[in-house]
């Protein structure tokens, strides 16, 4: 067996409970890794602001990959290291199609550090409010940097607008979810952005190979990413499309799944080690 050098985890409904805060028991594991020498990296949908819930895990020194991969951030500075942006014309082209299709379709851009929405799209605000409230033109147009174009389809749910989009969206772009309810969001980022690609990434840079790495999810958006690693895991509480690919099943999010695996990981780390 492999013994695992690189953890990543998805946040939402994986790392984090329901109350959206990481437990104790999640905590001390991601800490032990970390002092254990294994690098830890958060992959996640989230956009830049929403990752103040990582504040408490500054110790570990993790590498974050949000928007779905499209960023990558000095979790100890807030910099942004790294951002691949959906090329504006291409972003025009989806809308128009988008809108053909289904034309009471919504829109909200994601920029690194910026975004906006239309009037109606409906998006959290608890971690600041929009930068700009336009029509979708304005929110896409030359000037624009967009890491990820969010849809929203009211009474259509997510798997529903992902089986009518994903055709329409093409190989212009990445189409996945991370949502999954009545009023469902789309996420587009460039072609080729995925959690695996900017997991993949990062496993070359540290020259680790992903047969010793170890990835968490619960949602389509993570399937990248676990179909890279040699130990993939899916939550109990994950989409049925992960749990039907054969994955590990752990525990639940909200009973510390994962940092309970990440503690018997490291067991098993140290117990190979004292083999050799």
């Amino acid at each position: 067996m492999h013994s695992v050098e690189l953890i990543a985890s998805d946040l939402d409904q994986t790392f984090l409970s329901s109350d959206k805060t990481p437990s104790a028991t999640n905590i001390a594991a991601v800490r032990a890794a970390a002092a254990a020498g294994v690098h830890i990296v958060f992959a996640t949908g989230r956009p830049y602001r929403w990752l103040d819930v990582l504040q408490q895990l500054a110790d570990a020194d993790p590498i974050v990959l949000a928007f779905n991969g499209a960023v990558s951030i000095d979790s100890r500075t807030g910099e942004i290291l790294h951002q691949q942006a959906i090329d504006p014309q291409v972003l025009t082209d989806i809308v128009a199609d988008v809108c053909d299709v289904l034309p009471s379709a919504l829109f909200c851009a994601e920029e690194a550090r910026h975004w906006g929405l239309q009037e109606g799209f409906e998006r959290s605000f608890e971690k600041g409010r929009p930068d700009l409230v336009a029509p979708v033109a304005d929110l896409i147009g030359q000037q624009r940097s967009v890491v990820k174009l969010l849809i929203r389809g009211w009474g259509v749910p997510s798997e529903e607008l992902y089986r009518r989009l994903a055709p329409v969206i093409g190989d212009r772009a990445t189409t996945t979810y991370s949502f999954s309810g009545p009023d469902g969001i789309l996420e587009v980022s460039s072609a080729g952005v995925s959690k695996g690609a900017a997991l993949a990434k990062v496993c070359a840079d540290l020259g680790v190979d992903p047969a010793d790495a170890a990835a968490f999810g619960d949602m389509p958006n993570d399937i990248s990413m676990l179909d890279l690693v040699g130990h993939p895991y899916a939550v109990a509480n994950a989409h049925p499309q992960l749990l039907r690919r054969g994955y590990q099943v752990i525990g639940d999010h909200d009973d510390s799944a994962v940092g309970r695996t990440i503690t018997a990981l490291l067991a098993d780390r140290q117990a190979s080690a004292g083999t050799r």
